[in-house]
């Protein structure tokens, strides 16, 4: 079966060619995708601070319509109410400026009106009614709510049933309650308004606004199809940036722009949530445009770039190309040479690079053997680290004579490191080292573990007085006089000896040790400490 093969050239040339076609597209779906991202949140902010705008605004009337009517109250016509006359020309007054107040009352603490605007309820008892009940002790604002005793006889124009917001406040006189000021005031000024945010939005297409109360999620004002029904929680809560993407009624998805009444001044607010909503086909039908633009854009410049790419490709190959066929030719004709060729310094070194990689293979291998010693060795003292302790162990773990761990640790080493320096340290730990090379009389291996810790290990085995013996004279070896840049330096040691039999662990028996050092440290340093 014959084999595949592919001019290098050609393959490169497809590589390159592929590579910027890839990158290119890539690239474009990056850029498309963040710009329309980017236009989208654009829209959903811009919807968000729309229904913020609107909530603002209701909140900014109603703290207006409280503060006239905490007005109201501060007036003796109004306090006392002892001339209903006088007192009802007074509300009427107020009703004609600001004809939102559908009506106005002064009740007695007993809950009847005695004077109010149009005479209508004059003589009546209204104190089953929350406007009178809930203001007895302090004002009260209530929510929307369907009129119950004005609606025969406050006819709304447009037919439809009237609804009011309740603001009313308790009357006092010398610290006494005197009665309750109660206004019903129409829900169409929110009407007004909404009706100038659609004129004020009107190039923003397809465009609803909802006023949801807090209480049940009822829609207050909105589309028809939705007045009066309770909204799911989840459709009343947009994202940090206050907007959210949620399917409504026939399973058509919209962009709603969120915002919750937060009030005015010392208006609280009544927790409406203003939702402005526009479907998401036309609220993105610019980011779609967009994004079909960047594409067919970037795929065209990627067919560019992967043609430009191609040429690249082959007119960069082309010297090897020559190379290539000149060897071939080698192969019948000796006389043939490898052409030389300027202008691409990579393809003139090639020939020279090849003769050094031997030599450089060489060296290399070198250099590992240097690098893997430095790794297995301490850098301060040359004696085996760590790593070159548990090489060592590697091989330890196979014997089956017992071994000798003498675990060591300096005395006083921190009070040379305190006094004179960390350098001064270094000096002393090399010259340790440097003894206990010499001190070591039988098979084994002295590490250094770190700090001023060391682990001698003996591997033959000698008796237990040889043992002890060897570790005091490394206690007095090392207890003799250091003399380092002109400074007389005395330190000591401790040692904690352990001795492994054939089944037990190498683990088990450095920690014996290391238990044997605690013990000489606690009998006052400079000791020897078998751990059996």
């Amino acid at each position: 079966m014959k084999k595949f093969s592919i001019r290098f050239d050609a393959l490169l040339a497809l590589l390159i060619a592929g590579l910027f076609f890839v990158m290119t597209l890539s690239l474009t779906f990056l850029i498309s995708n963040r710009a329309t991202d980017r236009l989208k949140d654009e829209v959903g902010t811009t919807l968000s601070a729309t229904a913020y705008q609107l909530s603002d605004k209701l909140d900014h009337y109603m703290w207006s319509r409280t503060a006239e009517v905490n007005v109201l109250r501060t007036l003796p016509t109004i306090r006392d109410g002892k001339n209903p006359a006088e007192t009802r020309n007074t509300l009427e007054q107020l009703q004609q400026q600001i004809p939102d107040f559908s009506w106005i009352g002064v009740m007695n603490p007993d809950g009847q009106v005695i004077a109010s605007t149009g005479k209508i309820l004059e003589g009546q008892s209204i104190k089953a009614r929350p406007v009178f009940q809930e203001a007895q002790k302090k004002p009260f604002i209530g929510d929307v709510h369907d009129a119950v005793l004005l609606a025969k006889l406050l006819p709304n124009p447009s037919g439809e049933p009237l609804q009011f917001v309740d603001i009313s406040t308790p009357l006092f006189t010398n610290g006494k309650m005197t009665g309750v000021l109660a206004t019903h005031l129409s829900f169409e000024w929110a009407k007004e308004i909404e009706q100038s945010f659609q004129s004020s939005t009107a190039q923003i297409k397809d465009v609803e606004f909802l006023i949801v109360s807090k209480q049940n999620r009822t829609v207050l004002l909105g589309p028809k199809q939705w007045r009066g029904k309770n909204l799911p929680s989840d459709w009343l809560a947009g994202n940090q940036k206050g907007y959210r993407i949620s399917n409504w009624e026939n399973d058509q998805e919209y962009l709603i722009g969120v915002a919750e009444s937060k009030g005015y001044k010392n208006y609280n607010g009544l927790g409406w949530t203003v939702l402005v909503r526009q479907p998401s086909q036309i609220a993105f039908s610019d980011a779609s445009t967009l994004r079909n633009y960047i594409l067919i854009a970037g795929l065209i410049a990627s067919l560019l770039t992967a043609i430009i790419g191609w040429f690249v490709a082959r007119l960069l190959t082309r010297p090897l190309k020559k190379i290539t066929l000149a060897a071939e030719a080698m192969q019948h004709d000796r006389s043939k040479s490898i052409p030389a060729h300027t202008g691409i310094r990579e393809i003139e070194v090639l020939s020279v690079a090849l003769r050094e990689l031997t030599t450089k293979l060489t060296h290399t291998e070198q250099e590992r053997t240097t690098y893997e010693s430095l790794a297995l060795h301490d850098a301060l003292t040359g004696l085996p680290n760590r790593n070159g302790l548990s090489e060592y162990l590697d091989g330890l773990s196979r014997k089956t004579h017992d071994q000798i761990y003498l675990y060591l640790d300096l005395d006083g080493f921190k009070a040379v490191n305190d006094q004179y320096g960390h350098a001064m340290g270094d000096l002393l730990l090399i010259e340790v080292a440097d003894r206990l090379q010499k001190s070591l009389r039988y098979e084994g291996l002295v590490a250094r573990l770190g700090g001023d810790e060391f682990l001698i290990i003996l591997n033959e085995p000698i008796t237990t007085e040889e043992i002890d013996r060897y570790g005091r004279d490394i206690i007095h070896t090392l207890s003799y006089p250091y003399l380092l840049n002109q400074q007389t330096i005395l330190i000591g040691a401790s040692i904690g000896v352990a001795i492994r039999s054939a089944e037990e662990s190498i683990e088990q028996v450095i920690h014996r040790a290391d238990i044997a050092l605690y013990d000489s440290k606690h009998q006052g340093k400079g000791c020897l400490t078998f751990h059996y």
